[in-house]
């Protein structure tokens, strides 16, 4: 009950917040002051923005999932939202090991250590929903036991019933159409990513991806040790994929890396339709195997492996094409089949739009990815072209089902890919993969 009303003391102060400024703009005011009014917004924004990252640090739990999410929402929100969200990170500290104990012997039994020859008592990783220590099976096998929070489902529950008693007050702020579709979508990933049953077929589905991929390592999950609320999976060595000190002890381009993540990342988006959908660095390994000089990508925690539909392949498949043909309709062509044109929607207006953005995006000139300035990071965003139009551009969008995670996925790939290779970044990297697949596309495609 206590954690609900700080929840929605949150969210009310901002609404409060806003209302006042609103009401203000709204009087009749000498010019002068009504000036100072009008630039008062951008200190409201970005108060604003500030008290809700920092009540989502406090809140913890799925708090530091939807502010991910809202910071990859950035060009729905002002600008503010997305420079304060985007400092969220989903890490957090252990809990002691006697309150994860019931969930082992809900898994295991009354004496769950005892089915390990070692079993360590200090996680070696914890985030939002769970932590996982490292134990040795009887057989001599060492292993990762991601073990689930207990009340981890019904606080997940709780939090969304309440996020949604104020939605709808946040779609008159966030003028996108069927925004219930973010946390519709939120809900069925969490819902997702507490079901360890859901994980193990996924490792499942990406083991046989990647089957042809020798340098693409998918942990091996052990049955006899995992239920729904424990998983219990091969214990995976290697570096952090950020870990550029690693890297030079392996005597290893980072770009290599890269561009070994962005093939897989290309391989499961467009050919196995199924993704990956939580790329931050903490769920990538990289090693180089014994005797050999290339690096080994291990891929860890597949809670979050989602499905592309048919129109969001077609449609990004269109918008990549056009990017490397440089044609504005092809791009406006694959928005459309992504689902991002409203029913009845201006489509003639969105066009201009991003006929617009596009002659910026080809005059933008980016020498390191991993490190964007302002300036540039509006002009990627479109700030100038949606300026003192953002309402009536609004009215004409619609959030497409099942967008959330390829853009979410795609954000997170942006920035970590920038890190690794700061000079290519992902558009780079991505366009030899793109015009070899496209390529291939062309010449198998009958012709009419």
């Amino acid at each position: 009950m206590w954690r609900s009303i700080r929840v929605l003391w949150l969210f009310w102060s901002i609404f409060l917040s806003y209302g006042w400024q609103w009401g203000l703009s709204k009087l009749p005011l000498p010019a002068g002051l009504r000036q100072r009014v009008e630039n008062r917004w951008e200190r409201v924004h970005q108060r604003n923005a500030e008290r809700l990252a920092a009540g989502f640090t406090r809140l913890r739990g799925i708090f530091i999932k939807l502010g991910q999410v809202l910071s990859v929402l950035g060009g729905f929100l002002p600008r503010a939202y997305g420079r304060a969200l985007e400092k969220l990170q989903d890490e957090v500290p252990p809990r002691p090991f006697h309150e994860v104990r019931d969930r082992l012997e809900e898994a295991l039994g009354s004496n769950p250590l005892s089915e390990f020859s070692e079993f360590s008592e200090v996680p070696i990783a914890a985030a939002s929903l769970a932590q996982v220590h490292q134990a040795v099976t009887k057989g001599g096998e060492r292993v990762a036991v991601k073990v689930l929070y207990p009340g981890i489902q019904k606080l997940i529950r709780r939090d969304l019933a309440t996020i949604r008693t104020v939605l709808p007050i946040v779609r008159r702020l966030i003028l996108v159409s069927r925004l219930e579709r973010v946390l519709d979508q939120l809900s069925a990933m969490l819902n997702r990513e507490t079901d360890y049953t859901n994980e193990r077929k996924n490792i499942e589905r990406m083991r046989k991806v990647f089957e042809g991929m020798p340098n693409v390592v998918i942990p091996k999950v052990l049955d006899q040790l995992t239920a729904a609320s424990v998983l219990t999976i091969s214990f995976e060595s290697g570096a952090k994929i950020t870990d550029f000190a690693a890297y030079e002890r392996m005597g290893l381009e980072p770009k290599v890396v890269a561009s070994l993540l962005v093939e897989c990342y290309f391989r499961m988006l467009f050919t196995a339709r199924i993704f990956h959908a939580d790329p931050h660095p903490g769920n990538f390994l990289v090693r180089i195997p014994k005797g050999e000089s290339q690096p080994t990508l291990v891929i860890l925690d597949h809670g979050a492996v989602e499905e592309v539909t048919d129109a969001l392949s077609q449609g990004m498949q269109a918008v990549v094409l056009g990017a490397l043909t440089r044609s504005d309709d092809q791009i406006i062509d694959g928005l459309e089949k992504m689902g991002f044109v409203a029913p009845g929607g201006d489509r003639e207006l969105l066009a201009g739009v991003a006929k617009e953005y596009l002659k910026v995006l080809a005059n933008v000139q980016i020498d390191d990815f991993s490190k964007l300035d302002r300036d540039t990071v509006e002009k990627l965003a479109g700030f100038e072209q949606t300026r003192g139009r953002l309402r009536e551009i609004m009215r004409n969008i619609e959030y497409p089902e099942g967008y959330f995670y390829v853009e979410r996925t795609l954000v997170l790939l942006f920035g970590l890919v920038g890190q690794l290779a700061p000079k290519e970044g992902l558009p780079g990297l991505v366009a030899p993969f793109a015009s070899q697949a496209f390529l291939a596309m062309a010449t198998t495609t009958p012709q009419a």
